[in-house]
């Protein structure tokens, strides 16, 4: 009789957990976002690259955290992302911005933007020079392969002065943490 029930109950829940069809939603800019692990340079030469010439002020152990968030934004659009300075973090040097910046996902960069409202301080902007996410192209502290981030910005706050967010992104893994 036991074996019977058995049986019997089996059968329910086997005829009972059908498959649904659920498809979650997904982001449209979902290859673009995530947490990134950064260190935060000036670009005292305004040439776009990471060189001897410029000034690291903040490198991946002095954040103590990922440092920028991209993500999607209410929109759900393939050409925008939210880009935001982790509100955690405990750094003494904090430029405090949130704003959207215009991205091309086939090629993975961040589009040229002038003056976006910045959504942390009002009456403030950031302007977007370039930036682009190169996929598997940074080594993490485990050894693991990650994407790499790079951005280039110019806050309003501090006109003429180019600074730039270099990293990878946070893999979550402990073994991975500065």
């Amino acid at each position: 009789m036991k074996n019977q029930i058995y049986l019997i109950l089996l059968i329910f829940l086997a005829v009972s957990c059908k498959k649904e069809g659920y498809k979650p939603s997904v982001s449209n800019t979902v290859d673009m976002s995530g947490r990134w692990w950064v260190q935060f340079f000036q670009d005292t030469d305004k040439d776009g690259k990471i060189t001897s010439a410029d000034n690291l002020y903040i490198s991946y152990e002095d954040y103590t955290m990922y440092a920028l968030i991209t993500s999607n934004t209410s929109g759900n659009t393939n050409d925008t992302v939210l880009i935001t300075e982790n509100p955690n973090l405990k750094s003494t040097l904090r430029l405090l911005f949130k704003f959207k910046s215009p991205v091309k996902i086939a090629d993975l960069t961040f589009t040229a933007s002038p003056n976006s409202p910045n959504l942390s301080i009002p009456g403030q902007s950031v302007s977007m020079i370039s930036g682009k996410i190169l996929k598997k192209a940074a080594t993490t502290l485990s050894g693991a392969k990650a994407d790499s981030i790079f951005v280039e910005m110019e806050f309003s706050d501090d006109p003429g002065t180019w600074y730039i967010y270099s990293g990878h992104r946070d893999t979550g893994q402990p073994e991975d943490q500065y």
